[in-house]
């Protein structure tokens, strides 16, 4: 196949790499089967990772811990009942921002679970003090300051409201999200591991899932979903930027992938169709007009375009919709731009720490061991994608850089009177992890054979295992400020709180994640490669 990209350097065949496991003979065992079948399918792999990750922090975080989770809770309630239009609105001023609360009829016990955290909430006290969630099932009014967000997110995710009984609901509505979250990354690590070099750009996905967004993954957030349908968006869009010679199918595949994360991104949050932008104009940039006018004959491609044409309207509809909810007030007119800019350039620092965690309701802060194993990683795929990339990728890469501490001050610039100065760093996850998967996929792009085999093999690999631990560290740091408000007590003991089923088991479930997280950085498939057939 001759791509537009037929002038750049063409890519030397690689040698066949050596399977890790030996061939199956006609007598293999059925299980064995099974596991070779496993491992040669990488979005199997990641969605069993992810999921088992994102549904520890969903039992090991207490509930109402995540942020303003009783207030998305209740969104997702109602919406999953068909509650779309709010009964009842009221204006907030509260901690230096404003909120707008929408009221909905609901059983009256979703009334309590803000008491669910609040005795602990920024105390230095553990989970034990927290309320039950409550019995009451008569219909009441029930307030969220989450009623005017885009239904897209929380109409599946309530859904185990409907029929779970008890505070079950509520760990259902976790689970949900944490298998919607699982499916966008496995998905994502699909689009990836098509590649002829899989090794990194699988990694640049995997780091992607940082503490921040599986603990939001595993949580009721639709921030949560930003994140990871904003990651979808980046490995399908990049991939279909970069590959000159991709195997039969994977431009439909990929294009699917846009799509999907798209159309799911642009109606999660206000600054989701600001996103999907950026994702087409890096493609744009990146792919060159030759490319853009090849990738035009596809019928999947001119598909992707009119999803995400009816996604953006939809979005932007229901933005209108949401604005005439809010205030049009100015209810901070003090903050100029200029006190505006200062305080959120300063507070830069404090918002790319939070990218890769600070959990709870911002009352977690992850070892800085975490912090900077991720940021380790993630610096390690762009000083090399740098290296590698041509001018325009090198460009795009430098923008995202860029822009992780340009939009924050930009909008909140142009925000601050109406809302305040709320911003935080999980806000600016679905642009920042784009960095890692492009930085993944030019890696896999631009290096060639003169790259060492075992380098390419182990890098990945020694890469995932650091992410690993430093997922450990971001666990421990949680499980001990809940179960005895071990702010600085590192030991485990006394534990006064414990998670459904206790901690042992979902220490289990999480690192066993983790483990098939890095399992599916590192093993090595044997159907990876492909070369057209020679030319007549």
């Amino acid at each position: 196949m001759s791509g537009p990209g037929a002038s750049d350097p063409p890519l030397l065949p690689l040698p066949e790499p050596d399977p890790i496991l030996p061939e199956v003979p006609g007598r293999t065992t059925r299980a064995r089967q099974r596991v070779v079948s496993t491992l040669n399918r990488p979005w199997l792999l990641a969605l069993i990772g992810f999921f088992l990750v994102s549904a520890g922090w969903a039992f090991a975080s207490p509930m109402s811990t995540s942020p303003d989770e009783p207030s998305h809770m209740v969104k997702a309630a109602a919406t999953a009942r068909g509650e779309f239009v709010n009964s009842t609105s009221r204006h907030e001023i509260s901690g230096g921002f404003e909120k707008t609360w929408l009221g909905y009829p609901l059983p009256a016990k979703y009334n309590t679970l803000d008491a669910m955290s609040a005795c602990f909430r920024n105390q230095l006290v553990s989970a034990a003090c927290g309320k039950k969630f409550g019995t009451d099932n008569s219909t009441a009014i029930v307030e969220t300051s989450a009623g005017n967000y885009n239904p897209a997110y929380y109409f599946p995710v309530g859904l185990p409201s409907l029929f779970l009984p008890g505070v079950g609901a509520l760990y259902g509505m976790r689970l949900a999200s944490a298998l919607l979250n699982s499916g966008l990354l496995a998905a994502a690590v699909g689009i990836a591991s098509g590649w002829r070099r899989p090794g990194w750009p699988v990694l640049g996905v995997v780091a992607s899932g940082t503490p921040m967004a599986l603990f939001l993954s595993g949580t009721v957030n639709s921030n949560g979903m930003e994140a990871t349908a904003a990651v979808l968006a980046w490995a399908s869009g990049m991939s279909l930027a970069l590959d000159d010679d991709p195997k039969p199918g994977q431009v439909t595949r990929r294009a699917v992938g846009l799509a999907v994360g798209g159309a799911l991104l642009a109606n999660t949050r206000s600054l989701g169709i600001a996103f999907v932008a950026s994702v087409l104009v890096a493609l744009v940039i990146v792919a060159g007009p030759r490319k853009l006018a090849w990738l035009a004959r596809f019928r999947a491609v001119q598909i992707m375009a009119g999803v995400l044409v009816v996604g953006g309207v939809a979005a932007f509809l229901w933005s209108r919709y949401a604005d005439t909810l809010t205030t049009s007030n100015l209810s901070f007119p003090t903050l100029t731009p200029g006190v505006v800019f200062n305080e959120v350039f300063w507070s830069s620092g404090t918002y790319i720490m939070q990218v890769v965690g600070e959990l709870g309701w911002l009352d977690v802060a992850l070892p800085p061991g975490t912090t900077i194993a991720w940021y380790a990683v993630a610096g390690l795929l762009i000083l090399c994608a740098l290296g590698v990339g041509r001018l325009r990728e090198t460009a795009v890469v430098a923008a995202l850089v860029v822009g992780t501490v340009a939009i924050p001050l930009v909008a909140q610039v142009l925000e601050a009177k109406r809302f305040g100065i709320g911003w935080q760093g999980r806000y600016i996850l679905a642009w920042v992890l784009g960095l890692p998967v492009l930085a993944g996929l030019l890696m896999a792009r631009r290096v060639g054979a003169d790259l060492p085999g075992a380098l390419e093999r182990r890098v990945p690999t020694a890469a995932a295992v650091v992410l690993g631990l430093a997922g450990l560290g971001a666990f421990y740091w949680s499980m001990t400020r809940y179960a005895h408000s071990g702010w600085r007590k590192y030991g485990i003991t006394p534990i006064q709180w414990s998670p459904p089923g206790g901690w042992i088991l979902w220490w289990v479930v999480y690192a066993i994640g983790l483990a098939v997280l890095v399992a599916t950085v590192a093993v090595r498939r044997r159907d990876v490669l492909w070369h057209p057939p020679p030319a007549a």
